[in-house]
């Protein structure tokens, strides 16, 4: 049975902060015109979306005009491939990537078609969410089509929280004594991975919002409030000492994301901090999502993101047809209803949820309540890396949570400095 999907628009509004700098304009399709012969369109994405192998099908068989070719990649792998390809002039013809200063870059640099005139002719803000449709925008042009919205929290492990008769906490106080609790039944609290950084991070943003509010997170990720704060203090503070008790997987800086998790499913791990995606890894990884819950983070807010299949910018109008028409296509209703089972959270409007994504819903619900755009998406990728820096030099003792706060604002600074 399949439920009809809430439209969140508004729902992640206040979460989208301003991103940066406008693209060049690209070419501009007439509405309507299909390639002459057929054209094949390069499209990169990321590994675990496991729907696209059957989309990409679907396409090919429907379309005599047109052929998809997908090459997938890891995450950090794509975004490697992508800078190197828009180094040396060999990026595809569409990539998915994410929004913020991730899908930025291609944007500032003029590696993106424009697509503000073709999203008005063809009514994309009747087809996609207006906070996903924000969040590919720079400088006023739309930079993407719309895929995915997601929401990030907290995840559990039901049958652990029944073995050590725990619920849910409801504040702070309540979460790290329930770190403990788990820690001392022999159970990793946290599956978190330090490798690359970026998922720490989102156990970081969560400290930084509870330590020193939602004001000052969102002036941090505006660059308009010094880093050295007592906040940021506390919250490398916090990594530090959940470091130093275990709480993460052993040896959890040099740990991939990818192998953090694989603890979660068996229940080796307590909790996560993931996001919509997750019901379907779950499903795929042989296991129920039904087993899995979410609560929210003992902050009133949620990290939020969306993510987008870009176009290049240097395709004539033929080829640039054809590459929208396969952007709409895999972002359509019907593409979204026929995966929905392994298709994630989509941009698309008036869709349905699946019933085996129990969790999806719930973490919606929370982001209603307020949102803030993903840190390694909010920050100039320098800072991001810094941050990441940061957070691995904390836990391997080679800087004190002064220092790091320090190293940050002097990154921040030199940024600010640079542009």
């Amino acid at each position: 049975m399949k439920k009809p999907m809430k439209i969140m628009s508004g729902l992640l509004a206040a979460a989208v902060l301003a991103a940066g700098c406008s693209s060049q304009t690209g070419n501009s399709p007439e509405s309507g015109v299909a390639p002459s012969e057929t054209t094949t369109v390069s499209l990169w994405i990321i590994d675990d979306h496991l729907w696209i192998d059957g989309a990409v099908e679907d396409f090919n068989n429907s379309h005599d005009d047109i052929r998809i070719e997908v090459s997938k990649y890891g995450v950090d792998p794509l975004k490697e491939a992508l800078k190197v390809a828009a180094n040396s002039k060999t990026l595809p013809d569409m990539w998915f990537t994410w929004g913020g200063s991730l899908g930025s870059f291609y944007a500032e640099n003029g590696l993106t078609a424009d697509l503000t005139q073709i999203a008005a002719e063809r009514n994309w803000s009747d087809k996609y969410n207006q906070a996903a449709i924000d969040m590919s925008t720079y400088g006023g042009k739309l930079a993407g089509i719309p895929y995915h919205l997601n929401a990030v929290d907290m995840w559990y492990a039901k049958d652990v929280y029944a073995q050590l008769q725990l619920t849910p906490p409801a504040s702070f106080e309540d979460f790290e004594a329930q770190l403990q609790t788990i820690h001392d039944n022999g159970i990793v609290p946290l599956a978190l991975g330090g490798k690359n950084g970026w998922h720490l991070m989102r156990l970081t943003e969560q400290l930084i919002e509870y330590f020193g509010g939602a004001e000052l997170h969102d002036k941090l990720s505006r660059l308009e409030a010094s880093w050295n704060d007592p906040a940021v203090v506390q919250t490398f503070e916090k990594l530090k000492e959940y470091s130093d008790k275990g709480y993460f997987p052993k040896g959890h800086v040099a740990i991939d994301q990818a192998e953090a998790i694989n603890m979660f499913y068996p229940s080796a791990a307590a909790m996560s901090v993931e996001g919509t995606w997750l019901d379907r890894n779950i499903t795929a990884a042989g296991f129920d999502p039904n087993n899995f819950g979410v609560f929210k983070f003992p902050t009133e807010r949620s990290s939020v993101f969306a993510e987008m299949f870009q176009v290049n910018a240097d395709l004539d109008d033929a080829k640039l047809e054809a590459a929208i028409t396969v952007g709409e296509y895999l972002t359509s209703i019907d593409v979204v209803n026929k995966y929905n089972d392994t298709y994630g959270t989509p941009a698309t409007l008036n869709v349905a949820f699946s019933d085996n994504m129990p969790n999806v819903e719930p973490l919606l619900d929370m982001a209603t309540k307020g949102g803030f755009l993903i840190m390694d998406q909010a920050l100039p990728q320098e800072v991001v890396q810094k941050l990441f820096e940061a957070q691995d030099k904390v836990a391997l003792d080679e800087w004190t949570p002064q220092q790091a706060a320090e190293a940050m604002d002097k990154a921040v600074n030199d940024y600010k400095g640079r542009s």
